[in-house]
């Protein structure tokens, strides 16, 4: 049996287009944390039963039925296999116990596996106001950075970022739609989750926080993991954050302005998630998220329900529907797979035309 090297794993929770990467470069740094380099989707959608194929491309959610002992076994020990520390170095059995930092968007509808095959893990959720983040993941979509599952059965086109259960009902609905969805969707299975859990398991972290005092939510995030704010992590919070890997235009204030029609069409579907997300703020002193809209910008196009995006297909005064055809470069890999090998996404296609055409 594998002996574990896991010592209280540290997973950071949330929407997608949340800043989760950007915390998690940020803690990357720590010379207390290992981590495998990126996000998990090859090392966990390998295993045949945790592909999206065995649940016939229902969703990315896992849940306690899809654990049993020898997937714990794989996954540890393929977890293990790809660790790396803050410069880089593999990991060496003789070093004992770690501290492992994961992060992976997916992973908000997959606490429950996690849990089960971590059971000493501690959970860093981290929310972002609907406005800018479902924005993010319009422009996420456009793109066409981000494509998942090109060519999803029953979607009629490529699919972006996470696939809730439920996404089957979005077909042909604006791109605002798919967005609030993917961010409702994840923030209330994260929510249902962590309620499950002993308090002292999870820490809330605003993103809006993370931006404005980086040094401070830092010193929160590693008194709440029983870290040391070490010289190389100190040094990162000093100053503003620098973008992360995969920022898509450089951030600036009110950059969501832009989408305010998309936003205020698409904002009273919010509001439910966001008042639970509130309540938890609030629970744990961090001041809550805005809940109004502010009025639209003096310059907006009138009659403008949805920005338009350039698209061969589109006809011109149509809804901006998600299926974007873009052949740009997508952010999901699945390194060491063979270029005539199923691709390891479900999509039926060789690797080659599928990730592998992509990467």
């Amino acid at each position: 049996m594998h002996q574990s090297c896991f010592d209280r794993p540290i997973i950071i929770i949330s929407a997608p287009r949340s800043g989760s990467t950007l915390l998690f470069e940020l803690l990357s740094n720590s010379e207390s944390l290992w981590t495998i380099g990126g996000e998990s989707h090859a090392v966990i959608e390998k295993h045949k039963q945790l592909n999206i194929t065995a649940k016939g491309f229902a969703s990315n959610a896992l849940d306690i039925s899809d654990w049993d002992a020898d997937i714990d076994q794989q996954l540890k020990a393929d977890f293990e296999a790809a660790l790396r520390d803050h410069q880089g170095k593999p990991y060496q059995k003789g070093l004992g116990p770690i501290r492992f930092l994961e992060k992976t968007p997916k992973n908000s509808l997959r606490i429950d596996f996690l849990d089960k095959l971590f059971p000493d893990a501690r959970f860093i959720y981290l929310v972002r106001d609907p406005k800018e983040n479902v924005a993010s993941i319009m422009q996420a979509w456009r793109s066409g950075r981000f494509r998942t599952y090109p060519g999803l059965p029953g979607w009629g086109g490529d699919w972006s970022l996470l696939l809730p259960p439920g996404w089957q009902a979005l077909k042909g609905k604006p791109l605002e739609q798919v967005a609030c969805f993917q961010w409702c969707q994840a923030n209330e299975h994260i929510m249902a989750s962590l309620d499950k859990l002993p308090q002292e398991r999870w820490h809330l972290v605003s993103y809006h926080d993370l931006v404005a005092d980086p040094k401070g939510t830092t010193q929160k995030i590693v008194e709440f993991c029983q870290l040391p704010l070490d010289a190389s992590l100190a040094e990162r919070c000093e100053g503003k954050l620098p973008h992360s890997r995969y920022t898509v235009s450089a951030p600036k204030a009110d950059k969501w302005l832009a989408n305010y029609p998309a936003i205020a069409a698409i904002w009273p579907q919010t509001q439910a998630c966001l008042h639970k997300v509130n309540q938890r703020l609030a629970s744990r002193g961090i001041s809550p998220l805005a809940t109004e809209l502010p009025p639209p910008p003096k310059d907006l196009p009138a009659n403008k329900s949805t920005v338009e995006v350039s698209t061969p297909s589109r006809a011109k005064n149509k809804p901006e529907q998600a299926n974007p055809q873009s052949t740009d470069s997508s952010s999901i890999s699945y390194p060491n797979t063979a270029r005539n090998a199923p691709c390891p996404c479900g999509s039926k296609l060789k690797y080659k035309a599928c990730h592998g055409k992509l990467q």
